[in-house]
């Protein structure tokens, strides 16, 4: 590898506006602007171009079933571009980076493992490749570690910073107003992602002003849309599409929640946490950053947990500093040290 200026190819198994392909880019030109060479090649992706210093290359897709295409692809560019290191995100493109190129570092980031659905024969193959197995939070490392792997910690970065809404701006954009309470939950509508919880949740707190924002969009949207009708909470919630600078409208809410089944480090939570927000989660894997102050057994216990800070709003700022310390700690200089140290010492 070159002392100066590795050659890094990130490996995308497709494109999108969720959690890993944003830490992704956020990584990559971070690495780029600190003088790495850094390409990322995405499947499925249709637009090559050249952002913040890193090339955006393309693949097939990475299906499923049938992969060779994308194989021959990840080859051929880890090869022009002469990669000292490749390193793979999502635990299925594992088996492709092993067989990348013969001379270069090789590592796969999970970002996120359902522990009722564990690839158990991916991860018997990956133990065979020339491949390093790294996870981005405590809990997908957990989830993995207890199938006998030995598993690599390389958490997410907090993104930079946007310039915080006010709270009437969130009023005119979502619909709310000062006398509400209010949290908004960027998330795709997926089971994963659990909206179902929140309707156990809002069942508890339909007496009052507690307003839930969700903006994403998804194939369990228009479900969930119509459960809030069936159950009489229309005036608990506001459904929106996809809102591309989420994290600016954070710090004019008045809490967080973490509704998800499971996750791997979620963005939303290190971007709430730097906002200062109360947060509140019964999430099992993946909330780990959280203080366990934070945590709770199930939606009706976070509805009272809420319902607590309405009543005594001190009481919410509690954890607060602490919260905030945390999301310092992965801001996105320190973050880049951590891709530093791994690449030159591994």
């Amino acid at each position: 590898m070159s002392s100066t200026t590795p050659r890094v190819l990130m490996v995308l198994p497709n494109d999108g506006t969720g959690g890993m392909q944003a830490q992704v880019r956020l990584i990559s030109e971070a690495l780029a602007s600190s003088g790495s060479q850094v390409s990322v090649l995405i499947g499925g992706g249709t637009t090559k171009e050249s952002v913040g210093g890193v090339a955006y290359l393309v693949a097939p897709p990475l299906l499923k079933w049938f992969g060779i295409p994308f194989l021959y692809a990840l080859r051929r560019h880890a090869r022009l571009l002469r990669a000292d290191v490749v390193h793979g995100h999502g635990l299925r493109t594992g088996p492709f980076v092993a067989l990348a190129r013969r001379r270069a570092k090789r590592f796969v980031t999970c970002h996120g493992i359902d522990p009722t659905a564990v690839p158990k024969g991916l991860l018997r193959l990956l133990r065979l490749l020339p491949v390093k197995v790294l996870a981005c939070g405590p809990g997908p490392q957990s989830v993995l570690q207890t199938f006998g792997f030995t598993v690599g910690l390389l958490e997410n970065a907090t993104p930079p910073e946007w310039t915080p809404r006010t709270r009437s701006e969130f009023n005119e954009r979502f619909g709310t107003t000062d006398d509400d309470f209010v949290a908004l939950w960027p998330a795709r509508f997926s089971a994963q992602k659990d909206h179902g919880s929140l309707l156990a949740f809002a069942q508890c707190l339909r007496d009052t002003n507690v307003v839930m924002v969700c903006c994403g969009d998804g194939p369990l949207r228009a479900q969930f849309e119509s459960r809030i009708i069936a159950l009489g909470l229309e005036r608990n919630f506001r459904t929106v599409d996809f809102v591309s600078d989420a994290a600016a409208w954070l710090p004019a809410t008045d809490y967080f929640l973490l509704p998800s089944k499971w996750e791997g480090q979620p963005l939303v939570l290190l971007e709430a946490m730097r906002a200062g927000i109360p947060a509140v989660t019964w999430t099992t894997i993946g909330a780990e950053l959280l203080p366990l102050s934070s945590h709770v057994a199930s939606p009706e216990e976070g509805a009272a947990r809420v319902l607590s800070w309405m009543n005594a709003p001190k009481s919410a700022n509690v954890e607060i500093e602490t919260q905030r310390t945390i999301a310092a700690g992965h801001a996105l200089s320190i973050a880049i040290s951590w891709y530093q140290s791994l690449y030159y010492s591994y």
